[in-house]
């Protein structure tokens, strides 16, 4: 009997050692699927990587270590695609617990304060900030002294185990309700997902830190956001009309619209957001205090791809890029958001032509008088165009 014993005994089970894989290998030669995959191209992935390394501590043991590489890559396939753990682990060749413990990393580190305050920033009270933002929306609008646009979002989540009914929404679903602050690029200023799905946008609004900068006096005076009906006008928020108020007032109803057509970055950023990331399109698994960290990781990595630009050098701006000069590429320790539109000529003559507005038409004559001092001859096609879009222009405001 104890023979039998002794070898049950030597006959345990050893331990299992998955094969590793390694993506950035495999798709190394298609970027396009790597893409489709993780949401980044390999070279911004590995620019994510030197980021973020210093936040990332060593994964496991020597023959089970898991490298940073290849911790940011799981996190963001899950982030990308709402799967579960245990599929997102046999991609990889770690167990589900291994993936839950590297996300959680992850996530922690985009939440960093270091990172966020990069890649999350929201100055009111400083007038050269609030000055670049206000630039920004009269290229796309008519108004000149908005730095913003706010609006809410919700993210369906499943019913949580404590207070579920707290989390149910307008959309007869449980979800947190998120209020953030876009500019006109579509890059997001401020988030905050703190509350739930039952709350009202200006509820959220009137209890955020932002607002607090608008009613404490600590912002700069003269500069507003936009925001849709939901919002009251105040201090911080320019809302439209009423409907009501619109009728027999033609010049409300076109105040309305050309504030809507300023207003729509705040919806595409939302469902870019969304679109990148199906773990806040789909009805996602993950308990509210967790999923906060997770929406704001989520953010901020949209902003680093914004700034990286995407596949094949698209960007995610609403903005068209050939009338932006983006950062270069190279530049991979320094993260500069403030956006210096071109002042070369026909970028100039495109300008004026698709977002007419008084800046840009004083620009233009900054452009125009410039052109005549180098002693361009008006014979010149680059001198007559400008000349004459500028001419347009200045009809219309006169």
């Amino acid at each position: 009997m104890a023979a039998i014993l002794f070898n049950v005994r030597q006959q345990r089970q050893r331990n299992i050692r998955y094969n590793r894989l390694h993506p950035s290998s495999v798709f190394e030669q298609n970027d396009r699927i790597f893409y489709s995959k993780y949401r980044f191209r390999l070279e911004d992935v590995k620019k994510i990587v030197r980021m973020l390394a210093p936040l990332l501590p060593d994964s496991g043991l020597e023959p089970w270590e898991i490298s940073k590489e290849d911790q940011v890559l799981i996190t963001l396939r899950y982030l990308a695609t709402n799967s579960h753990q245990t599929v997102i682990g046999d991609c990889f060749g770690v167990c589900q617990k291994a993936v839950s413990d590297v996300v959680a990393r992850v996530v922690d580190a985009l939440n960093h304060p270091t990172i966020e305050a990069r890649f999350l920033r929201f100055c009111p009270s400083d007038e050269a900030w609030c000055l670049r933002r206000s630039r920004e929306i009269a290229r796309i609008s008519r108004f000149t002294n908005v730095i913003g646009c706010v609006d809410g979002c919700l993210i369906r989540i499943q019913r949580p185990i404590h207070f579920g009914n707290h989390y149910y929404c307008r959309k007869a679903c449980c979800a947190i309700n998120m209020i953030a602050i876009v500019d006109a690029r579509a890059r997001f200023m401020y988030i905050n997902c703190g509350f739930a799905g039952r709350h009202h946008d200006s509820f959220i609004w009137q209890h955020s830190q932002a607002a607090a900068e608008f009613e404490e006096a600590r912002a700069r005076p003269g500069y507003r956001l936009l925001g849709d009906a939901g919002f009251a006008n105040s201090r911080s928020v320019m809302a439209p009309y009423r409907e009501r108020a619109t009728q027999n007032d033609a010049r409300k109803r076109r105040f309305n619209r050309e504030h809507a057509k300023a207003r729509r970055v705040v919806e595409q950023a939302f469902g870019a957001l969304k679109r990148r990331f199906a773990i806040l399109h789909n009805i996602t698994r993950i308990q509210p205090p967790k999923l906060q960290k997770v929406v704001k990781a989520c953010v901020i990595l949209y902003n680093i791809g914004i700034h990286l630009g995407t596949h094949k050098g698209q960007s995610l701006s609403p903005i068209p890029q050939g009338f932006m000069t983006h950062p270069p590429d190279n530049e991979e320790n320094e993260m500069n958001f403030d956006v210096d539109f071109n002042t070369d000529l026909h970028i100039a003559v495109a300008i004026v032509r698709h977002y007419p507005s008084v800046r840009d038409i004083v620009a233009s004559a900054e452009i125009y008088a410039a052109c005549v001092a180098k002693g361009l001859g008006r014979s010149t096609a680059t001198y007559k165009a400008i000349s004459s879009v500028f001419l347009d222009a200045l009809e219309v405001y006169l």
